[in-house]
């Protein structure tokens, strides 16, 4: 089966330093190169890619990042943004247009905690960046990240985007050692808050946590053939990045570095690796829904669609682009 989504870390450099993201400590520093990048879109759409996700570290400082936008709409990809939005009112008018699934990261109704989560002022950033956003034809979501720490601030957020017909995404903290950190209370409630109009709580990862995550005697993840992920030194990340136990070289070009025996050799394992156990990603549990047929699909299925009903067709939002 082909990949869906190409998860492309354009640069591991961030300019906020956010409690539950560690990218930021990550060293050495480093860009993606646009010659690299250019190419790797053209053979990833190739290969079945029909999504990329331009991230980081804070993917805004790329300084490049429209050009890539540009060239992957240019081959039908269907694109996507998340941004802390510090840098978003100086480069907006260049991304004018360009990204389909903007997100804004916002983590409390209240300014004091928002800043305190992500290490720096972004809540101002943010309520600043929205009508310059909708100005330049770019629709955001506001991603709130939920924790035991901030869910109980999620109510002002969904005021505000209800009051400006603006979707609010929900998605749970996740842990890297396999133990969900969110109480089960803290899940009722966002599954609670998931039943009103314009939020957007992909279920399946609340179920998901509640099976116990991932089994690796009998796997549920899908990362490696659901998605490739490119990290900026020009390497893919095997199975993921937030696991990486290899890396593939992408030379002469990504279509030969995805035919890579050690490439290869990961489908074999996909799920099944000693760090497998409970696992529960939500950015590589969201593409692997795809590639099963259980409850897990159809709970993500339906979330799916009931946010693309409401952003698409109630709040008349524009559409993505036709995938080529």
């Amino acid at each position: 089966m082909k990949p869906i989504l190409l998860h492309y870390y354009i640069t591991n450099r961030c300019n906020a330093r956010c409690l539950f993201c560690k990218i930021w400590d990550e060293q050495p520093k480093s860009d993606a190169d646009p010659e690299h990048v250019l190419s790797n879109l053209y053979y990833a759409r190739k290969a079945g890619c029909r999504f990329v996700d331009f991230t980081g570290g804070e993917p805004l400082l790329h300084a490049d990042l429209p050009v890539f936008l540009k060239k992957a709409r240019e081959f039908g990809y269907i694109t996507s943004v998340t941004t802390n939005t510090l840098l978003f009112p100086l480069r907006a008018r260049d991304l004018e247009g360009l990204i389909d699934l903007l997100h804004f990261s916002i983590d409390a109704d209240n300014e004091q905690l928002n800043d305190v989560i992500h290490g720096c002022k972004t809540y101002r950033s943010v309520m600043e960046s929205i009508p310059i956003a909708l100005s330049y034809d770019l629709v955001p979501d506001l991603l709130f990240t939920y924790s035991d720490l901030n869910i109980d601030s999620f109510a002002g957020i969904y005021e505000y985007c209800s009051k400006n017909k603006l979707m609010s995404i929900l998605d749970p903290i996740f842990s890297l050692d396999g133990k969900d950190s969110v109480s089960a209370e803290t899940h009722r409630k966002a599954l609670k808050f998931s039943k009103l109009p314009g939020v957007y709580c992909n279920s399946a990862h609340l179920l998901l946590r509640k099976k116990g995550g991932n089994n690796r005697q009998k796997p549920l993840c899908k990362a490696v053939r659901s998605t490739v992920v490119i990290l900026p030194n020009n390497t893919i990340a095997l199975p993921c990045y937030h696991h990486k136990k290899d890396a593939v070289a992408i030379t002469p070009s990504l279509d030969f570095a995805l035919r890579n025996p050690m490439r290869l050799n990961a489908f074999e394992e996909e799920g099944r690796y000693s760090f497998c156990q409970g696992c529960h990603i939500n950015c590589y549990f969201d593409p692997s829904y795809t590639f099963l047929r259980n409850t897990l699909f159809l709970k993500s299925l339906y979330a799916k669609m009931k946010y693309a009903i409401r952003k698409y067709l109630i709040y008349k939002r524009p559409a993505p682009v036709k995938i080529r």
